[in-house]
């Protein structure tokens, strides 16, 4: 896809999550380039406490299979690499451009992020199982939460389902049997 188009891909997700942060009485600005790692800064209405939150758009995320499970899959950058914080979240935004539905919204924490991607991936993606769905699809509530300072959020930010996710470089019966392919071996 021309360079064009995907920024138009990237702003549409950016401006869908804004809107979906308004519907729920978040402040949520877009940072429109001046910040290299965050795309939208969320605030209380009352200003006390505030997130960044980075978002990675994508016209069709889903994967029928890859690394021997469903999921979906969006280019981060090298930027995610080891960068995490309580209060940096992504937005992993799936238009779903030619199915015609609305988009998907998958919340998630920097940390699983940044513990997924790592500097060997000639692509930097991160994928997200189906099986990690349930706890971050559409999960807005968590922002309120993080917002809330809550501390059931707080442990959320720092834990790896090791059940629902995929980690590089774990022995293999770590997991439940999986046809692991790397993203810079896949063709």
């Amino acid at each position: 896809m021309a360079k064009g188009k995907n920024q138009f891909v990237g702003t549409a997700g950016q401006y869908y999550v804004c809107y979906e942060l308004a519907r729920r009485g978040i402040h949520a600005s877009l940072t429109i380039g001046n910040a290299p790692a965050v795309d939208i800064v969320a605030a209380r209405a009352d200003g006390s406490r505030s997130l960044s939150i980075q978002v990675k758009t994508s016209n069709s995320a889903y994967r029928r299979r890859r690394y021997g499970r469903e999921g979906c899959e969006w280019d981060v950058g090298a930027g995610a690499i080891g960068k995490h914080s309580a209060t940096l979240w992504y937005a992993l935004v799936d238009l779903q451009a030619s199915s015609g539905k609305p988009p998907r919204v998958f919340i998630v924490p920097s940390f699983w992020v940044s513990e997924f991607v790592l500097p060997t991936f000639s692509r930097k993606v991160f994928f997200l199982p189906a099986t990690a769905w349930e706890l971050t699809e559409a999960r807005w509530d968590r922002l309120v939460a993080c917002l809330d300072d809550a501390a059931e959020v707080a442990d959320f930010t720092n834990h790896w389902p090791e059940e629902r996710l995929v980690r590089w470089g774990v022995p293999r019966g770590r997991y439940p049997p999986l046809a692991i392919e790397e993203p810079h071996q896949r063709r």
